[in-house]
């Protein structure tokens, strides 16, 4: 009867195996132990069991047997190999080198923070109050150790709250989480855990002025304030992020462009502005002031009383792109590619969308004085169509201007040297055709506005002249979830760091087992 049964002694230990390993596999997956997942063990180890009563000579000398000793050096090697690789990580957390493979970049600096930094002529010192059970510690450490990676002019102290309350109370510290940055006797407070909230509180802790932004009003202008879906409001917050002060401008009560005004936004008014506010307008122009237009199809305003100087007007067209457009919107051209200027240098790769926006023309000839650069401009196969009245775009020859169109440009206006014999300025004049280009709705719904802002931002800052604040800032991490039911989370789990693993080694060892 024995003899018999040892011609099955290899399937049954094959069986047992199989039973005892999906009995364990059973139990880890359910997280309990159920009938299954024990009988299924239970049959695998009576296996086993069978296998060495029928075959102990075998076994035996499979445990002591020239294999065995083989196996007991491969043994030695592996655990050579683990210590080697142990070493190696005890090196390189000494000595690391990173690199970010995320699809956003979300573990590295952006390069607007990058500038930031290298700009930094003065220390900073960075005091984060948090406690132990602050839900962003972690998040904030890493991230206040890639700025301090990039600047040796950054020092950064971590103090709990709870521990040190007479030195939060010194720093008037009421909330878990606050960061205080400090340089020389200027002191930013940021409650913020993301790399613009850090980028912000440098900015404005390290620059001694903050400069002005007006947005005209008086004449149905997009409102700074607004949070509907054509408001400015998120504009507005993003340019205060970049340490600029965000007012409103009625002409009609100041009579004139205040002295400390770094730039004036025009943001599609649907009333024209008064002869006596284009005279304010034009004189603040001529003090070497700065002014962003933006257009919008759906006002008649063409602003061309003040645009007249410049050699530049917006025309009563819609830009229609059927090459390059947003989702098969061709009302709704989409850029990918810039010309080259200080404003745009940064932007490639990025995309940017104007939905309805109008065409920019220039004059034939070109006022003295005036320089040109064209911003975005849209592919060979756009127009601009002129009837805006039928839903259904067809190019008409002879009154639609063929492409490329230009959507956004940049100009410059030399103006005469001062009667006291100083030095002669420059004005500066940012034309964008479309006014929803950064609204709520826009910035809200497509992932920021995608390269929206930063075109916007860089445009303000060019015209600034705070050329240091040009680049890409910050993105939104996009979240991604996956939802796993506990089961699931087990199976992954488990898989991956036993099983898998496990599957190599049986394969080793049936290897062995046949050539023992």
């Amino acid at each position: 009867m024995t003899e018999r049964l040892r011609r099955f002694a290899t399937p049954i230990l094959g069986l047992g195996a199989g039973l005892l390993i999906f009995g364990v596999f059973w139990t880890l997956i359910h997280g309990e132990l159920q009938l299954v997942g024990e009988i299924a063990g239970g049959l695998g180890i009576v296996a086993i069991a069978g296998y060495v009563a029928l075959e102990p000579a075998r076994v035996w000398s499979a445990l002591t047997g020239r294999m065995a000793r083989q196996g007991g050096n491969a043994t030695v090697i592996t655990l050579a190999v683990i210590g080697i690789l142990i070493l190696a990580n005890f090196i390189s957390a000494r000595h690391s080198a990173r690199l970010d493979v995320t699809a956003e970049r979300q573990f590295s600096l952006s390069k607007q923070s990058l500038q930031v930094l290298a700009g930094l002529t003065e220390p900073v010192t960075i005091t984060a109050f948090m406690t132990p059970n602050y839900y962003a510690q972690e998040q904030v450490r890493d991230l206040l150790k890639e700025y301090t990676l990039h600047c040796d002019k950054l020092s950064v102290e971590y103090i709990d709250p709870e521990q040190k309350l007479a030195l939060a109370r010194q720093y008037g510290i009421s909330q878990d989480g606050t960061l205080i940055f400090q340089s020389g006797d200027r002191r930013q407070e940021s409650l913020g855990y993301d790399e613009q909230a850090f980028t912000s509180a440098l900015v404005k802790v390290t620059r001694t002025e903050t400069k002005m932004v007006y947005f005209l009003t008086g004449h149905g202008e997009r409102d700074p304030e607004g949070s509907d879906a054509a408001g400015y409001r998120q504009a507005a917050e993003a340019l205060k992020h970049d340490n600029y002060d965000v007012k409103t401008l009625n002409l009609t009560a100041s009579n004139a462009v205040p002295d400390d005004a770094a730039t004036v936004i025009i943001a599609a008014p649907t009333a024209a502005p008064t002869a006596p506010e284009v005279t304010a307008l034009n004189a603040y122009v001529d003090r070497g002031g700065s002014l962003l237009l933006l257009g919008d199809p759906s006002s008649d305003v063409a602003l061309g009383d003040i645009l007249s100087r410049w050699g530049l007007s917006l025309r009563q067209d819609i830009a229609v792109d059927p090459a390059s457009s947003f989702f098969g919107d061709v009302a709704t051209p989409l850029v990918s590619h810039y010309p080259y200027h200080t404003i745009t240098k940064d932007l490639t790769g990025m995309t940017s969308i104007f939905p309805l926006a109008r065409s920019i023309a220039q004059a034939a000839e070109m006022p003295a004085g005036v320089s040109v650069s064209p911003l975005v401009r849209t592919s060979s196969q756009s127009w601009g169509e002129t009837d805006l009245e039928n839903r259904q775009v067809q190019k008409d020859a002879d009154k639609d201007t063929a492409g490329p169109l230009d959507l956004a440009v940049a100009a410059t206006l030399e103006l005469p040297a001062p009667a006291d014999g100083g030095e002669a300025a420059n004005a500066r004049l940012v034309v964008l055709g479309d006014a929803d280009l950064v609204s709520n709705d826009v910035l809200q719904s497509v992932q920021g506005g995608l390269g929206n802002a930063d075109l916007f931002l860089n445009a303000v800052s060019w015209l600034a002249e705070e050329e240091s604040l040009i680049s890409i800032r910050a993105a939104e991490p996009t979240l991604r979830t996956v939802l796993l039911t506990p089961t699931q989370v087990r199976l992954v789990m488990y898989t991956s760091i036993l099983f898998l693993p496990g599957l190599v080694v049986a394969a080793g060892v049936w290897v062995w087992w046949r050539r023992r």
